[in-house]
């Protein structure tokens, strides 16, 4: 019962920390770009940065789809008892799986669509974009919370 009960708790603490991430991945930026335009006309120089959430980028929803439909799991192995809490442990790990490669694969678009120095008449163009903190909160997120939701489902198993 002691296992069981360790279990339960590792369970937890891994799905409170997933959910700190996840709304870290959410809330910080995924990448951030620097575009700079130079005109040849005194103070028409344009130089603006800042930072992309996930929701603006290519892929982004499918990104957050993926990681409610872990935390979805993740809530019916805390809240389902037997075989339909140990099922949905396992999707919630293949979900997660799933969720950690699609954070990959968007951070590595946003990073990759830098532009070199693009001369377009009177104007030079420069877009810059590098990779932001919120890729490896986006990352790790959806593994931890599956992750915890496996340890949850396993709270049903009899002895």
């Amino acid at each position: 019962m002691t296992r069981k009960v360790a279990l339960v708790g590792g369970g937890g603490a891994l799905v409170v920390a997933g959910f700190v991430l996840a709304l870290l991945a959410l809330a910080v930026p995924w990448a951030h770009y620097r575009l700079a335009v130079d005109v040849p006309v005194e103070g028409a120089d344009l130089d603006h940065s800042g930072g992309i959430a996930v929701f603006q980028l290519d892929l982004g929803w499918w990104y957050v789809i993926a990681l409610f439909v872990v935390l979805g799991l993740v809530a019916g192995a805390a809240a389902a008892t037997g075989g339909a809490a140990r099922g949905a442990g396992v999707a919630a790990l293949a979900m997660g799986v799933l969720g950690m490669l699609l954070a990959s694969l968007v951070g590595a678009r946003a990073a990759g669509a830098s532009m070199d120095t693009l001369v377009s008449g009177l104007a030079m163009v420069d877009v810059r974009a590098t990779r932001g903190p919120g890729v490896g909160y986006g990352v790790a997120a959806p593994l931890v919370l599956a992750l915890g939701g496996a340890l949850l489902s396993v709270r049903t198993q009899q002895n």
